[in-house]
């Protein structure tokens, strides 16, 4: 037995390369970080589409909050170790009808950490078939597969790598309950349909990183969120203060241009120039 999962788990983990289901928060938890999301949504609806993407856990306390929840990093830990980088916290909300389709893909495919870093999908409302959830398609964490590059859908001119070849037939649904997780092995190829219901589908992303993880390019950077970091790959970043502060905001604009050669922003191309979304005024 881990901290939280059972043998079963862990096992399925290493064969399969996810984990779902996993009860992180109670009813008022979820409760309360939906209460927060939807009050920032209405007072600052001109920041939602950038403080709620890359590192949102650098912008936004809840969000980095949630990613130090005791009973996710137990899993985390169960699956990759003691000492743990939390090296992205993302939203990913669905409207009702949106055509947002996150094609296959492997998260690693274009920067690779070994040991491998894991995904954690935190529902904060019903995911389902009909409204996008997550889908996974098990046995595909032992390698990297052949990728193309395209404009990611909803990521506007952030280059994302699209798995070629995928045997759909072989999908699962990974569908959850609002304070339940799924975990998954960053190779593994995974993506999500458009949500054709008329209910919201709200959840918050979290990549957790070995602190002895190595990227084979460029130099990424996490916050440490258990355990000890001995090794020092990846860079430090600061702990959010309360409210969307202009410190949060200049912090994680400085991470992200000097560390921008991470797994979500990918290689740095010949003569690119950093970018990624960002306070507009």
């Amino acid at each position: 037995m881990g901290k939280l999962l059972s043998d079963a788990q862990i096992q399925g983990f290493r064969d399969d390369g996810y984990v779902s289901g996993i009860p992180v928060l109670d009813p008022a938890e979820v409760a309360d970080l939906v209460a927060r999301t939807e009050a920032f949504e209405a007072e600052r609806p001109q920041d939602v589409a950038w403080a709620f993407d890359i590192k949102a856990n650098l912008l936004l306390d809840w969000v980095y909050r949630l990613g130090c929840n005791g009973r996710l990093l137990d899993a985390v830990e169960d699956l990759i170790g003691p000492d743990l980088l939390m090296t992205n916290g993302v939203y990913r909300n669905k409207a009702p009808g949106s055509a947002v389709d996150y094609g296959w893909h492997q998260d690693s495919a274009r920067i690779q950490v070994e040991p491998c870093f894991v995904i954690a999908y935190v529902a904060l409302s019903p995911a389902t078939p009909e409204n996008g959830c997550l889908r996974v398609i098990p046995g595909t964490h032992d390698r990297v597969r052949p990728f193309s590059l395209t404009e990611g859908s909803g990521q506007r001119r952030r280059l994302v790598a699209r798995v070629i070849d995928v045997d759909e037939s072989a999908a699962v649904d990974l569908a959850l309950a609002p304070g339940e997780a799924a975990i998954f092995h960053s190779n593994l190829i995974h993506g999500s349909a458009p949500n054709r219901s008329d209910a919201r589908r709200m959840a918050l992303l979290y990549d957790y990183t070995p602190a002895e993880a190595r990227q084979n390019v460029g130099r990424g950077s996490g916050q440490l969120v258990r355990g000890t970091d001995r090794w020092g790959h990846f860079a430090p970043e600061p702990v959010p203060e309360p409210g969307l502060t202009e410190a949060n905001v200049l912090g994680r604009r400085a991470i992200l241009s000097t560390y921008h050669e991470n797994v979500l922003m990918g290689p740095r191309l010949p003569g690119e120039t950093a970018t990624f979304p960002d306070r507009p005024y």
